[in-house]
């Protein structure tokens, strides 16, 4: 009987300890990052980053040994995809481009899609 009620608190303690330690904090959330939409953005500094985690830059998607046929790991072919009104067409998914980034059921952050609107709006300078 003593043994029947130890096993229950322990069994007990340890459902409750295993509840206690689970979240489903989203860190984004929880440390939201500001979003500047009044800063000058730079291809450099801004625009190369982004691309870089979000659109395959560095890998087969849109790097330089890439299957899609499209580089975006250089200014030009940046500028290819601006000139061509693709760029921001696949980030915005208006149904003019294909939607990106490939295979996502989510568009990359809203942050990022305004970065690179400024930049195209400012003539998407190589700066």
């Amino acid at each position: 009987m003593l043994k029947n009620r130890i096993f229950k608190l322990l069994l007990l303690a340890l459902l409750f300890a295993g509840l206690g330690g689970c979240n489903y904090d989203n860190l984004a959330e929880l440390y939201p990052t500001q979003c500047d939409a009044t800063s000058t953005v730079s291809y450099s500094n801004d625009i190369v980053l982004i691309l870089k985690s979000n659109c395959g830059t560095g890998n087969t998607c849109h790097g330089s040994n890439n299957t899609s046929g499209i580089t975006l790991n250089s200014y030009s072919g940046v500028k290819a995809q601006v000139d061509n009104s693709k760029l921001l067409s696949s980030i915005t998914w208006d149904g003019n481009a294909s939607f990106m980034p490939s295979g996502s059921t989510a568009q990359i952050d809203t942050c990022s899609i305004g970065k690179i609107s400024r930049w195209i709006a400012n003539g998407a300078p190589n700066n």
